[in-house]
């Protein structure tokens, strides 16, 4: 076996981390669309007085939580933008990046759009991407990530990783990412398939240490032409370099790659190692 059952879990335990708090439900109506620190609400609610937000709160509490509802108006993003210059002001935001991510309901429905730099704070789930790339040489193509990123600085990723923005399907994110980071267009790609999927909660520096990432994730695997080298566009990415599967688990084994890559290549190099 490839990996032992004990790396496996360990790998998928960091991918799966609950929260390290009861976390305060944010809820918009009747749904659930994210949650807050205890800590973070406690700092937002004078931000958001001294802003002038005026939407009333209604608190249910039990033994276990504190239920929050927004009594909002119709433009929840309009609400969600004072809630996240809130935020900002209190000092518990993460980078602000000026993009909106969707805020969307447990059953997928859109509810709002709110800006980046707050949703790991908010707890608002994400979608993501990665692309695995082979080089005709069994080698894979991997990117260090920029030394300037806000989380998981110069670790060593998969050829592409990103998230879902705006109103975009896998598929548009997987066509964008794949030139922004990588310089490549997936048109020029060979055999390019859906891997698989998983759900990753953990813990992330926005606000503080407040964030909590609970992301949906979609991996593909492609062939990279000998004639398509790598190069990125966006500035998040150091440089990319092709290593042999080996070589990536020993890098796996030592904790150079996110934990969200550890997973991916580990389920990619044993379906290779099968024969897959």
């Amino acid at each position: 076996m490839l990996f032992s059952p004990q790396e496996l879990d360990r790998w998928q335990q960091a991918i799966g981390q609950p929260p390290r708090t009861l976390r305060v439900p944010l809820v918009l109506g009747p749904q659930q669309v994210g949650s807050l620190e205890p800590q973070t609400w406690e700092r937002l609610l004078p931000a958001l007085a001294q802003s002038g937000y005026a939407a009333e709160r209604i608190i249910q509490k039990t033994e276990q939580y504190c239920y929050i509802e927004y009594a909002m108006k119709p433009d929840f993003n309009e609400n969600f933008a004072r809630v996240a210059a809130a935020l900002a002001q209190a000092g518990v935001a993460g980078v602000w990046r000026n993009e909106c991510l969707p805020v969307r309901a447990p059953d997928g429905t859109l509810c709002a759009h709110v800006e980046r730099g707050v949703v790991r704070v908010l707890g608002i789930a994400t979608q993501a991407v990665h692309l695995v790339g082979w080089r005709s040489d069994g080698c894979l193509w991997l990117q260090q990530r920029a030394h300037n990123k806000a989380n998981d600085p110069g670790l060593w990723d998969t050829l592409m990783g990103g998230t879902v923005a705006g109103d975009e399907t896998l598929q548009q994110t997987l066509v964008r990412e794949t030139w922004e980071e990588a310089g490549l267009h997936l048109a020029d790609l060979h055999d390019v398939r859906w891997g698989g999927r998983f759900t990753a909660t953990r813990h992330v520096p926005d606000g503080g240490g407040a964030g909590y990432m609970v992301e949906d994730t979609h991996w593909y695997t492609a062939r990279v032409p000998d004639a398509c080298v790598p190069c990125n566009q966006d500035g998040e990415v150091d440089h990319f370099e092709a290593w042999t599967p080996l070589q990536v688990v020993e890098a796996m084994r030592a904790g150079r790659f996110t934990l969200e890559a550890c997973w991916v290549l580990s389920q990619v190099l044993m379906a290779q190692a099968e024969g897959g």
